[in-house]
């Protein structure tokens, strides 16, 4: 009896055991032994290997709990056990008469005062040979499936126009348990910077490229390492001054983000905080003034999103 890293959830060797003598219907021995069961994990979700010296059965069930799995591979134990207890008395056929072939063993009897049950495998469980026994089962969102995410919320901008500057983003993504891309926008809630005997008033629209890929954690709460670029128009219009004018130019960003999501849906969250490298600082100032706000070599973006979530 084996269990990988991630299947610390299914069941050990005795309570397996225990499983299976609840369904037989009678106490297990050494025959128990002749089966070698190890559970693992990976990205599709959990697996069930029953090896024995006659060859390997494989069961996979793509939920998010052992539970399912469990139920299954301690009926199909049930089945194999009781099968091998029926072959000695089957394989002493009478000289020369030709051997007939072997009935397909019969459900375990229920045991004493339970009720009957007809054993079967959970919906989603695949053979060794890999096909599916219902195919009719939609993915949940919380599993391996492609999903379309949608997000929106606020974010804070350091360094960019001014120290702080609230703003509003909205995103639209795809991707899987592991990575994700997004593709969404940032709008900079005006800020007036009073300078000298007039002011300044500063817009920022920019759009947002980002890719992320899931460093730790599961669907319900996974930390993510994502990078892209951030571009857009910043313009800053200028009044109370001998000569007012406005000036316009480009704003380009390269993030390097750490991420807190949850995406199991239907409703998530998103909680990021990405250090910004400016490609080109815009500094604007006023002539006989000076620099109405000098920005730093790195800023920074902090957002926090609600997101909705939809399995393809």
């Amino acid at each position: 009896m084996a269990r990988g890293a991630g299947a610390e959830s299914c069941p050990d060797a005795a309570h397996l055991i225990e499983r299976v003598e609840q369904l037989s219907g009678r106490r297990e021995t050494g025959a128990s032994g002749a089966y070698l069961v190890s559970f693992t994990r990976d990205a599709d979700g959990f697996r069930a290997s029953i090896r024995s010296g006659s060859g390997a059965r494989e069961l996979r069930d793509r939920g998010r709990s052992c539970a399912a799995l469990e139920q299954a591979t301690a009926v199909t134990l049930a089945l194999l056990l009781d099968s091998d207890a029926r072959e000695p008395s089957l394989r002493e056929p009478e000289a020369g008469a030709r051997s007939a072939p072997l009935p397909a063993p019969e459900a375990p009897a229920p045991p004493p005062g339970a009720p009957a049950e007809t054993p079967r495998a959970p919906p989603g469980l695949t053979g060794a040979g890999g096909a599916r026994e219902d195919e009719g089962e939609a993915p949940s969102p919380g599993g391996g499936a492609t999903r379309l995410t949608l997000a929106a919320g606020a974010a804070g901008l350091f360094g960019v126009v001014r120290p702080l500057a609230p703003a509003v983003s909205a995103e639209i993504g795809i991707g899987g348990a592991r990575f994700r891309a997004t593709l969404g926008a940032l709008w900079l809630v005006p800020q007036t910077l009073e300078h000298g005997p007039g002011e300044l008033r500063e817009t920022l629209l920019g759009g947002v490229v980002r890719a992320c890929i899931t460093a730790a954690g599961s669907e319900a709460l996974r930390f993510e390492v994502c990078s892209g670029l951030h571009a857009g128009q910043l313009k800053v219009v200028a009044s109370g001054y001998t000569r007012n004018d406005a000036a316009e130019a480009a704003w380009l960003s390269v993030p390097l983000e750490l991420s807190l999501a949850s995406l199991a849906g239907p409703l998530g969250f998103d909680v990021g905080a990405a250090a910004l490298l400016p490609l080109r600082r815009n500094d604007f100032s006023v002539d006989g003034v000076g620099v109405a706000y000098r920005s730093p070599p790195v800023g920074a973006l902090v957002s926090i999103r609600g997101v909705g979530v939809w399995a393809l």
